[in-house]
């Protein structure tokens, strides 16, 4: 019965990678490969990453730069650099309800940061998540939902989800929307400070990014 949800889970991923529509480069911060993590979780205490993404073709943006860090083990802050806008971007999430491993309570994320993959936004943010491990150390299922709000009038807001696999603690095809629009990728944990990722934003436009990590083993 596991393996027949686990096809169904699968099956699903799949039909959201080609069946989604999407007008802007903008992405959820639950995004698995934007966070820099492919669960979409926060940063471990004492542990820095730093991200690059690259859109060749992108119209607001070509090229982000990130640096995060986990403060404590329910916040990480991050800064960062979009190089066409020539603006700073920062972060801040924290975790006031982690989730029970052994239950169903899922997590509790309220956030503040960019939400765009190729822009400079500041939003806010609330996420409910929950990290289910299908098989031990072959397939887990990470998903998460929200809602977030532009910063500081608060005059649109739209709501968030990503669905995440993670097969064997390395690969991770994700899907995320954010209300109205979709994106695709897939994330690869190369090494214990490196993980690589593959965009398809708008479903249609390609982008590739790279993190490295510091200070802790690799990324979830």
């Amino acid at each position: 019965m596991r393996y027949l949800g686990t096809l169904i889970i699968s099956a699903l991923v799949l039909t959201l990678a080609v069946v989604g529509v999407a007008w802007s480069q903008e992405c959820g911060p639950g995004c698995p490969a934007c966070s820099g993590k492919s669960t979409g979780e926060l940063l471990s205490s004492k542990v820095i990453l730093g991200s690059w993404l690259y859109i060749p073709d992108g119209e607001e943006e070509t090229s982000v730069l990130k640096i995060s860090s986990g403060l404590f083990s329910w916040m990480d802050l991050g800064i960062g650099y979009a190089v066409d806008a020539e603006k700073t971007i920062w972060s801040l999430r924290v975790k006031p309800i982690s989730q029970d491993q052994d239950g169903w309570r899922p997590a509790v994320i309220l956030g503040i940061g960019s939400v765009q993959t190729g822009g400079s936004d500041q939003s806010g943010y609330v996420q409910i998540a929950k990290t289910l491990e299908l098989v031990e150390g072959r397939l887990g299922l990470y998903l998460a939902g929200g809602y977030a709000t532009d910063l500081p009038d608060t005059r649109e807001d739209w709501g968030l989800g990503t669905i995440s696999m993670t097969l064997y603690e390395r690969v991770s095809p994700f899907y995320t929307y954010d209300g109205s629009n979709a994106h695709s990728g897939l994330s690869y944990v190369a090494t214990e400070w490196l993980t690589l990722k593959g965009y398809l934003l708008e479903m249609e436009e390609p982008a590739l990014g790279l993190s490295v990590q510091w200070g802790g083993a690799g990324a979830e």
